[in-house]
């Protein structure tokens, strides 16, 4: 079995490449929005954009909020922030081996991936583009939920093992 301090480390490494996708996704959204001349560095071919995805209703609130919410709603922030609010926590809760903390980090990893499915659908079958800073943070998504999921196994297994018996 790996050790927690290593994959702890794979986690904090993993969050901040993480939160650096996910800050370069909110520089693009917010210069699409704002330049309609920017090209960002990654539109790379013309079946290579991720332009179309960043401009897409699904940028925002994973295109859910806004029904719920309103357009201008609050909640209705880039999923770019919303990422890197994401890996920030990924980063903090990683320092703890506490089984309540590892617990939340491991359920808030499996929404993270239960978007990452919904936001890759709506990139194939709707968007129609492939976009690799999307492609990248679903990669960074997978990695996440094999570490904690191993990290949530180890300290189970740590647990089981070290439980005094009621007899002694």
């Amino acid at each position: 079995m790996v050790q927690l301090s290593t994959v702890n480390r794979i986690i904090k490494a993993y969050s901040l490449v993480g939160f650096c996708v996910a800050a370069y996704a909110l520089y693009v959204e917010i210069s699409l929005e704002n330049y309609p001349d920017f090209k960002p560095l990654c539109d790379l071919r013309e079946y290579i954009k991720c332009s179309p995805a960043f401009i897409s209703p699904y940028a925002k609130g994973f295109g859910i909020v806004r029904y719920i919410f309103g357009e201008d709603s609050a909640f209705n922030v880039p999923n770019g922030l919303t990422g890197m609010l994401f890996y920030t926590l990924s980063f903090v809760l990683s320092c703890s081996d506490s089984d309540k903390l590892v617990n939340i980090h491991y359920y808030l990893t499996i929404a993270s991936n239960v978007s990452t499915f919904y936001l890759a659908f709506v990139l194939v079958f709707v968007v129609q583009e492939l976009c690799l800073v999307c492609l990248t943070t679903y990669f960074i998504n997978a990695i996440s939920l094999l570490c904690v999921s191993s990290k949530r196994r180890e300290l189970l297994s740590l647990s089981v093992h070290h439980k005094p018996c009621k007899g002694d």
